[in-house]
């Protein structure tokens, strides 16, 4: 019994490591430019088949890193949301909060866990190139999965936009995420330059971010 535990716990710290290393190499060198030798390397792992045991092959890993992260992130939003909604019953007779709150709740999970957690840097690096045209075979692994608490958000706040299309909208919203993405991504590459000035704080970047996010679902539709 006990050595079928310490077994256990060696299976979950060699994943663990591959999780690990994987989306920090794969995240700052590229999905495409990481061989499994590389990630097995990183990790300490002298066996050569310990991806293949563990998640089956490079891309398995990957969607296995996506998953841990996403249904990590959706139990943030799902509980800012709670609280976000509770407190405006109690507070006002209006039900749905303005967009400018529901994008707080959909944004700061994933800024706060990028800012001040690295290996969440990693993930939002890794994750860029994932919504990217050059990341569009994986996709898949991605989108449409454990985001029910965004989809909720998002829906939310469609309810404020009643005048909008919804061809329009379905374009405001993947600009949003993506500028979003990109932004993290942008803000984590310049810190871990040497030398160079990220000149807004953590707490300024982040209103920026918001009033960013906030006024690309808001704003009035401009015709050309």
């Amino acid at each position: 019994m006990v050595q079928n535990s310490m077994v256990q716990k060696k299976t979950d710290k060699t994943r663990e490591a591959l999780l690990l290393s994987g989306e920090e190499l794969m995240g700052w060198r590229g999905i495409e430019a990481v061989s499994v030798r590389d990630i097995n390397a990183r990790a300490g792992q002298k066996n050569t088949s310990a991806i293949r045991y563990h998640f089956d092959n490079k891309e398995g890993l990957l969607e296995a890193i996506l998953d841990d992260r996403m249904v990590h992130l959706d139990r943030l939003r799902a509980d800012a949301l709670a609280g976000l909604l509770t407190q405006g019953t109690a507070s006002t007779k209006k039900t749905t909060p303005p967009v400018a709150e529901l994008v707080r709740v959909l944004i700061l999970p994933l800024a706060h866990m990028v800012i001040a957690h690295e290996p969440w840097q990693n993930y939002i690096l890794l994750l860029a190139q994932i919504v990217s045209a050059q990341g569009a075979s994986y996709q898949p692994l991605w989108h449409g999965k454990h985001d029910g608490t965004a989809v909720a958000i998002i829906q939310l706040c469609r309810t404020q936009q009643p005048d909008l299309d919804p061809v329009h909208w379905e374009q405001r919203v993947r600009d949003m995420m993506t500028f979003t993405i990109g932004s993290l991504c942008e803000r984590v590459y310049t810190a871990r330059q040497a030398g160079r000035d990220r000149r807004l704080t953590d707490e300024q970047y982040l209103a920026h971010l918001l009033g960013m996010a906030t006024l690309m679902l808001t704003a009035p539709p401009l015709g050309l």
